[in-house]
Formats: C-alpha cells, structure tokens, sequence
C-alpha cells in the first residue's frame, strides 16, 4: 500500500496530465486535430497567409492555438517568436498591439506607450524581427467593429508585404463571416479553419496520452466509456478521466475500470460549475413533482445533431420515447422545448427558423453534456439507451407531458 505521502503525490500528478480547467498548454498532452493542423501549417507554408481558427465553444481552439509555437518548431527545428493575447469587450486595436508586442519584448525606441497606431505601423514593426506566431484569442469578445477593420487591414497588410508573420485569429463563431464581419477584401488572405467536436477517436487519443504520462493503464471500456459520454467535448474528456484516475489512486490501484468512471460521472455533476448546475436546476424546476422537463431536456441533449449542434423537434422524439420506454409524439413535448426558448427557463435553449420549421441547439454548448450526465446520475437513462439498445414498448399514441 502507498504511503500517504506518495498517494498524495500521485494525486497531484493527476491535474498535470488532465486538465478541465486550463487550455492544454503543452504539446506532448496534445491529442487529435491533425486535419485542423495540416490546414494551419500549409497556410504558414504560402507566404501572405494567415488563420482564422472558429467553432463553438469548448471544442479545444484555444488549447490547439497554444501548441502551435510548439508545432512549426518541430517541424522547421528554428525557434519562433510567439504571442497569445486575449480580446476582452474593452480592447480595442491599440490595447491589442499593445499587449502583443509586450509578449513578443518589442518596445518604442522613444520608451512611449503605442498609442494610435495604424495597420502600417504593425506591418513595419512585426517586419523588422523574426518569424513570428500572433494568436488573437477570444475575437468574439470584441465589442468594436472599428477594430475588427483595422484588425482586417492589417491582415491585408502584412499578405501584400509578405511580412514572415503568421496571425491566427481565434473566436466563438458558427462561420468566418459573424467572426470577422464582412470583410471581403481579405478572404484571399485567411485561410478557414473551423473547429468540429472532436471525434470519439480523438478524445480517446487524449485519455492515452494523460494515462501514459501518469503510467497507470485503463480497461478499453472505461476509455470507451469516458470518450463517448465527453460528446466532443475535449473538456469532459479531461474532467471524467481526472476524477477516475484519482478514485483508481485513491484505491491505491493503478488501473482505472468502469467502477472509477462510474464514480467520475458522480464527481463530474457534483462539482459541475456553478453557473452549470444553476442553469440546468432553473430549466428543469417546477412546482409538480410529475414535470417531465428533466426528460425532455435530456432528450434534446440526446438529439442527432447538425455540424452546428442544431436540432430539430422531431429529432428529440426518439430519445424521448427510449427515455420514457414507450413512443411519444411531437405533440406531447413540443410545449416544453418552447419554453426552454423562454426567460422562465434561461433559456437553455435558443431556437431559429419559421414556427414549423424550427431548429434548435443549447445556449451554451458544454451544458449538453452535463444534462446527459445528470440523466445517468437520476437513473434516466442507462448507457445502454446512449447507444440506442433500449426496447421500446410500442403503445398507441401519447399522452400529454405535465408541465
């Protein structure tokens, strides 16, 4: 048996090898999206262009933007400069330069603050040192369209010059034009990148990585079981494996079972963040004790899903009818996603489309799978209703659901 001091530090080890918390900041932890890095590494590759990297949030853009560094290291074996900024509602194109050329250790010959600076003053200053990668982090944040031009003509700038640096720019944004506005006179000059959930295959790479760098090793089907429940989301991959390590360590084991993850997915609703678990109480909480909204909204996070995480109303029906074990219709929950819409409930919801021809998705994309493992916390549903396995006992019609 461990001593304490050794279990402790095993423990501690954990939170260096899965990370809920942070951005992955490392590249040798850093798993999957080699499709999204070939497209950013040849963009470096074609002088004049650069990146905007976008997609929902929680897919892992920010963890991939800071490897990046680490990424064209390896493969030119030269040293880059390197600078990562985050955008908040204040900034604007001064306050933005300002902080990347304090990371890059550039400053004004006069000891002056960079105050009013045009894109052709960062053209000149970022082609007078080495090749260089600028991640603009958090774009969405932005609350001035003025900056987001400047920020446009100095990507113009700097392709029309060749300039040896490389800006990524990073935000929340279903495409590259609600990120950047209308910028056409850039296009040429960005290469896309967007940023999909991360594929079961990717997420268990992730698990591999933390539990060879802890040396403990994990059945396949609590690997399998933790990168299916995570539902593209790198975060709960991190979160679920975190907890199961540390209950296999606890235990003074080294092998993480399907025993650990059950306990994970306990851990991971109980110690959910606040906002979380207070968006998901406010949704689901009514004054009967027989409101289903718990159910419907499980069905939602069950839904097939668009490469956007929309949905439709009829695609909540089929895990509607294996959550309750018998068929229900679209008449029958159909009120209780209209309400998920609503102030009342958050909403939890946002919707877009005509009356009848609705699409859906989750306000915040990180509360799908929470709400999936809160249902397997309730005893809503097995994993074997996950999977679609459940027998469905075929009775006519459907009755109303209590709101």
């Amino acid at each position: 048996m461990a001593t304490d001091a050794s279990k402790l530090a095993r423990l501690a080890s954990v939170g260096n090898a899965f990370t809920p918390g942070a951005p992955i900041g490392r590249y040798t932890v850093f798993a999957g999206r080699l499709e999204q890095i070939m497209e950013i590494v040849t963009a470096t590759r074609n002088p004049g262009q650069h990146v905007v990297l976008y997609g929902e949030r929680g897919v892992g853009k920010t963890s991939l933007a800071n490897v990046l560094s680490e990424i064209f290291e390896t493969i030119d074996a030269k040293t880059f400069g390197r600078a990562r900024v985050n955008c908040g509602t204040g900034d604007d194109f001064d306050s933005i330069w300002t902080n990347v050329f304090r990371e890059l250790a550039i400053t004004r010959s006069d000891d002056q603050t960079w105050v009013g600076l045009s894109p052709e003053d960062v053209r000149y200053t970022l082609s007078k040192i080495k090749p260089c990668i600028v991640v603009i982090d958090e774009l969405d944040r932005l609350d001035n369209d003025e900056t987001l031009t400047l920020l446009a003509d100095t990507v113009k700038s700097l392709s029309d010059h060749a300039v040896p640096t490389t800006l990524v720019l990073v935000g929340v944004a279903d495409s590259i034009d609600e990120l950047i506005g209308d910028h056409q006179s850039i296009e040429r000059a960005l290469v896309q990148v967007p940023m999909p959930r991360m594929t079961v295959e990717e997420l268990a790479e992730i698990i591999d990585k933390g539990i060879a760098e802890l040396g403990m090793t994990i059945t396949a089907s609590a690997r399998s079981r933790i990168a299916r429940l995570s539902e593209g989301l790198p975060h709960y991959t991190h979160l679920l494996a975190l907890h199961a390590c540390q209950r296999a360590i606890g235990d003074d084991r080294n092998e993480v079972t399907d025993t650990d993850v059950d306990s994970a997915i306990k851990n991971a609703v109980d110690k959910a963040q606040h906002s979380i678990k207070s968006a998901y109480q406010r949704a689901t909480r009514s004054v009967r004790r027989d409101n289903l909204f718990g159910q419907v909204l499980l069905a939602c996070a069950l839904a097939p899903k668009d490469e956007l995480g929309f949905f439709t109303t009829a695609a909540v029906r089929a895990p509607m009818s294996r959550i309750m074990g018998r068929r229900y219709e679209i008449s029958a929950f159909a009120k209780h996603m209209n309400k998920f819409t609503s102030e009342e409930r958050g909403p939890i919801l946002v919707s877009s489309g005509q009356r009848r021809s609705q699409f859906y998705r989750f306000q915040n994309p990180m509360m799908q799978p929470y709400v999936i493992l809160a249902g397997l916390g309730k005893g809503l549903i097995t994993e074997a209703d996950l999977a679609g396995q459940a027998v469905l006992h075929e009775e006519p019609g459907s009755p109303e659901l209590p709101l």
